[in-house]
Formats: C-alpha cells, sequence, structure tokens
C-alpha cells in the first residue's frame, strides 16, 4: 500500500490479486450493492440514476467514520467495462475521487485501487488521525474483499 501526502491531500493506492477471473472480479465490483458487503464501513450503498453503469452513474454512500455515519455522494466519472471506474464525490464532507483499475494476470486478477481525498475544514486539522484510519481500512477491506470473492468461488 502507497499512502502520499501533500499539503492536505492524502492518496491511498493498494494492489491486491484475487484468484478469479477478471470478468467475475470487475462484475463483482461494478454490483454497488455489494459496496457494504466487502467494506466492513460502508453501512449503505445505493445507485440514484437510472440505466446500466457507465459514465454519468450517480448515487451514494452512508459509511461509518470514526462510529459516526456519513452519507456522500458520487458520479462516476469514467468507466470502461472490465478495465477501469474511476468515481468522485458530489456531496461530502471530505471531497474524494477513487479508481478500479483491472488487469488479468496468471493465476487471476490484479486490482488496482486508488483513493484520493482534499482534507478541508475540521477534516483538515484531523488529517494525520484520518491518514491512519484510512490508510488500515482500504486495506482491510481490500483484503476481505479476496477473502470474500475467492471463498464464493470452489476453484480458487
Amino acid at each position: 500500500m502507497n499512502i502520499i501526502r501533500g499539503p492536505l491531500i492524502m492518496n491511498i493506492s493498494h494492489n491486491i490479486v484475487i484468484r478469479l477471473p477478471l470478468k467475475d472480479v470487475a462484475a463483482y465490483l461494478s454490483d454497488i450493492a455489494n459496496d457494504s458487503v466487502w467494506q466492513e464501513d460502508v453501512l449503505k450503498s445505493a445507485v440514484t440514476s437510472q440505466g446500466p453503469l457507465g459514465k454519468g452513474t450517480s448515487g451514494y454512500e452512508i459509511r461509518s467514520v470514526l462510529g459516526f455515519p456519513m452519507r456522500s455522494e458520487w458520479i462516476v466519472t469514467s468507466y470502461e467495462p472490465e478495465k477501469r471506474l474511476r468515481f468522485a464525490s458530489t456531496n461530502s464532507a471530505v471531497p474524494y475521487e477513487g479508481s478500479m483499475d483491472f488487469e488479468a494476470v496468471e493465476g487471476g486478477t490484479r486490482l488496482r485501487y486508488s483513493f484520493s481525498t482534499k482534507a478541508e475544514g475540521l477534516a483538515g486539522l484531523l488529517d494525520p488521525l484520518m491518514e491512519f484510519f484510512f490508510g488500515f481500512r482500504f486495506r482491510a477491506n481490500l483484503e476481505n474483499l479476496k477473502t470474500i470473492l475467492e471463498k464464493s468461488s470452489p476453484g480458487a
């Protein structure tokens, strides 16, 4: 996991290999309803727009942050099926953007998940605590994703 910090900016990225075909990993992560299954801090997530997942799809999530529920709204900014999904907050206490990149590798799928946030206001004052919290949760959530997906497939 890499954490790169600048003035009030936190970038986290992590690569993980999941022993499943790329199409299965991408399909699971493209279903927003699964966010609350593999991300332990997501209490609820839903798509609010109509139609299939693609650029412009919007939704929201309610995430437990330091024990408090925090709602954020987001939009898909770029989508290439089974290759890349990029998203950004549209209404959040802490503005963020992120991406999931998928790559077929020997034995499964490499997922590169990146997340950037710009801490402003009170969140800016809590930046060191946020870095610790988000970095730890980020890695734990991806390990949870790997465990869930690999256990769901008998051949993994």
